[in-house]
């Protein structure tokens, strides 16, 4: 069976399944931008800008001092959708002029979605490592690849071309397809349904204790844990079996 290295583990697996933001690309430099445009979208059509910016900031997990998210916090793990229904319940209690909900959800969908949906620029996608020979030499040993992601269908097709890996990834499961969201294990067993792989010969890496949570209701056999995203190694290992840098750190083993 391949042996994959992480770190100084190995692991005879059949099928590696990624996070995507936070984990093949840095969160930071990507989600960070889009957020903050998509939080300008909407503050500006209030009287009381302050106010619901440092509120949504508190409520979806950032740091505007720090400049990072938080783990923990819904936009680092939740799908838009949800946390558009956040950010109307943010502006359905605190803007000014008040907005009932209907107000608020269809001023969400308007502007904030309308920019958390946009294409990121090519540019913020950065990479921990060179991805395409990554991806590459786990297909030539026979391994399969997925990609189960928080994000929509749309932007995750985008973000897989501008790396350069589309072709290398056999499956690509987004928060528009009908699954359970994450830390629900379902994604992970249709992916294993998908290449005929037993879940204890799969590997879950990702960047956030939500990805960790998946792999272990899953029962996955190795949840690799990345600091490319919002987490802190203090925060993942409890959740994981491995915690490395970035998926720098992984490649063939020895058979």
């Amino acid at each position: 069976m391949p042996s994959i290295r992480f770190g100084s583990a190995t692991f005879d697996a059949g099928l590696v399944i990624f996070d995507k933001d936070g984990t093949l690309t840095h969160f930071n430099p990507v989600w960070q931008s889009i957020y903050l445009a998509a939080l300008d979208a909407v503050i500006q059509t209030v009287e009381n800008p302050a106010t619901v910016r440092s509120e949504l900031n508190a409520t979806l997990g950032y740091d505007p001092l720090e400049r990072r998210f938080s783990t923990h916090g819904p936009f680092a793990t939740a799908a838009n959708a949800k946390v558009g229904t956040i950010v109307a319940a943010v502006l359905h209690r605190h803007a000014r002029p008040p907005l009932s909900w209907d107000e608020a959800e269809a001023l969400v969908e308007r502007t904030f979605l309308v920019a958390l949906g946009r294409p990121p620029d090519p540019s913020l996608l950065t990479t921990p490592t060179d991805l395409p020979t990554l991806f590459a030499s786990l297909r030539a040993a026979g391994i399969a690849i997925a990609v189960i992601t928080s994000d929509e269908r749309a932007q995750t097709v985008y973000t897989l071309d501008v790396l350069g890996i589309s072709h290398l990834v056999g499956l690509v499961i987004a928060s528009d397809d009908a699954y359970p969201k994450k830390p629900a294990p379902e994604a992970i067993w249709a992916a294993c349904a998908h290449f005929g792989v037993a879940v204890e010969r799969t590997v879950m890496v990702g960047d956030s204790l939500t990805d960790m949570r998946m792999g272990r209701a899953a029962g996955a056999g190795l949840c690799v844990a990345v600091l490319t995203g919002p987490g802190t190694r203090e925060q993942l290992t409890p959740q994981a079996d491995v915690v490395l840098e970035s998926v720098g750190e992984m490649g063939m083993g020895d058979r």
